[in-house]
């Protein structure tokens, strides 16, 4: 059926009822059928949702289901019959992505994330889910060993890596979440957003240097110019919490008092 728009915004793409006849019965509602499917393999699936914008031409297609890492979030294709999976997991981003014309698989797969399974089993269990090596990496509790990894080898155009190898030398950073934001160098004592914003970072000068800012919710630190990476890091240390220890595997709610 059609569904009403407001003015001058595109219609709703309606799902195909030759591709999708589940969702034909379910008068053409995605999540309903989705929550029907589930419940007849006797499974709760919790909160099913579509998206709440009027005017969004995707409303109709696309339904998410609620876990407590995250969502799945599943988009019917219109050209042939394919369920895009995106799993999200909150604080580290997208965990998987697949296609499927299963929609059995659909509900076994949101169900298992909504159970706990880990993304490597996620991926063991199903070897279409695409999965990279920094969320394999978060799910084995290494995320920042990997991503030093990733930070040290990132183009030259991201970052100076005279900057990210001084960084590296000091014990205390190394072992701190690295992160690259427009040429900077930053930290945080927790592996996943929201981050710690309480270490202070590392920003390349016009005409050479570079300069320690404190952080937002850090220490002051003093505001000078370094002339070597060394010197920079080492404001940078002086300017670390009080018992800085190792990033902490998750957001910055788990960081101790």
């Amino acid at each position: 059926m059609d569904a009403p728009h407001p003015a001058g915004y595109p219609p709703a793409i309606q799902p195909d009822p030759l591709l999708y006849p589940e969702v034909a019965a379910a008068n053409g509602n995605w999540v309903a059928a989705l929550r029907n499917a589930a419940a007849d393999m006797h499974v709760d699936l919790g909160t099913v949702s579509g998206t709440e914008s009027a005017t969004d031409s995707w409303r109709l297609i696309v339904a998410s289901v609620d876990a407590s890492r995250g969502s799945v979030v599943v988009t019917l294709g219109q050209q042939e019959r394919v369920f895009g999976i995106r799993i999200w997991w909150t604080g580290v981003g997208e965990a998987a992505g697949g296609r499927t014309a299963e929609l059995q698989t659909v509900v076994d797969i949101a169900h298992a994330w909504q159970a706990g399974v880990s993304v490597r089993e996620l991926g063991n269990r199903w070897p279409f889910l695409e999965i990279d090596e920094l969320t394999l990496a978060h799910d084995r509790g290494e995320a920042v060993a990997f991503k030093w990894h990733l930070v040290r080898n990132a183009p030259d155009r991201l970052i100076d890596h005279d900057i990210v190898e001084a960084a590296y030398a000091n014990p205390l950073l190394r072992s701190l979440f690295p992160l690259i934001s427009h040429g900077s160098l930053q930290f945080s004592r927790c592996t996943r957003s929201p981050w710690s914003y309480d270490v202070p970072s590392l920003f390349p000068q016009l005409g050479g240097g570079w300069r320690a800012r404190g952080a937002h919710k850090g220490r002051d630190i003093p505001d000078g110019h370094a002339q070597t990476p060394e010197e920079a890091v080492a404001s940078v240390v002086e300017g670390l919490p009080d018992g800085c220890g190792p990033a902490v595997e998750g957001p910055a709610h788990l960081l101790p008092e």
